[in-house]
């Protein structure tokens, strides 16, 4: 089965060579386009639907990174990174958008054709650097949520308005804050009673201590 590739560098130099090895291999890999902007490259993969794009990562300035999905978006073209770039963090992107291989600029020919045959085939053509990083990012625990981000979250609107009052009023009794809130003191101390629940602390003092320390403060 030929291979039928897309070329997309903006290098002519890069280019004129990678046109040469694909016309070599034929009749196993077939040339159907050259692109040197990311216009071009967009409109020629529609157009085409290659096997295959090799894609350089950065044309005139700005990064290939952008048109990535839109070259995968037929359901057909599988991509391969051309890069002068080893930013792990760049490469780490591409692969996320959907390349399926990576190749130096200083590759050996060999090694382009192998990458070209094997992502093809359906397989990865990642370096070990490259693929520890992405293996890194996929089982990095995720960041410890705020243990009291649960009970935190259960407040009603009406329960951090008191707890803000409480927090500002300091020292002040029951019956002030009701009347700065305009409810009865016993509707203070039921939403006292429900927030002690909610936040499990005891008394006045421990809530204020804990809305301070969680940034309850109205």
């Amino acid at each position: 089965m030929t291979i039928r590739i897309l070329l997309v560098d903006d290098h002519k130099t890069m280019l004129w060579g990678l046109e040469r090895l694909i016309q070599a291999e034929a009749p196993a890999l077939a040339l159907v386009g050259s692109a040197s902007t990311a216009d071009e490259a967009v409109a020629l993969c529609a157009a085409q639907r290659p096997d295959i794009v090799l894609l350089d990562l950065d044309l005139k300035g700005s990064s290939s990174l952008d048109i990535l999905p839109a070259l995968l978006a037929n359901g057909v073209t599988r991509a391969v990174i051309l890069s002068a770039n080893r930013d792990q963090a760049t490469l780490t992107a591409a692969v996320k958008l959907g390349a399926r291989g990576v190749v130096g600029k200083e590759a050996a020919t060999e090694e382009v054709l192998n990458a070209v045959r094997k992502v093809h085939a359906g397989d990865l053509w990642l370096d070990q650097s490259l693929m520890q990083a992405l293996l890194g990012q996929i089982v990095a625990p995720a960041p410890a949520a705020n243990p009291e981000a649960q009970r935190i979250a259960s407040l009603t609107a009406r329960e951090r308005e008191v707890i803000g009052m409480i927090v500002q009023g300091k020292g002040a009794l029951n019956k002030d804050l009701a009347d700065r809130a305009c409810i009865a003191e016993r509707t203070l101390r039921n939403h006292l009673t429900a927030i002690y629940q909610k936040l499990n602390v005891a008394n006045r003092l421990e809530l204020y201590v804990y809305a301070t320390k969680h940034g309850l403060h109205g």
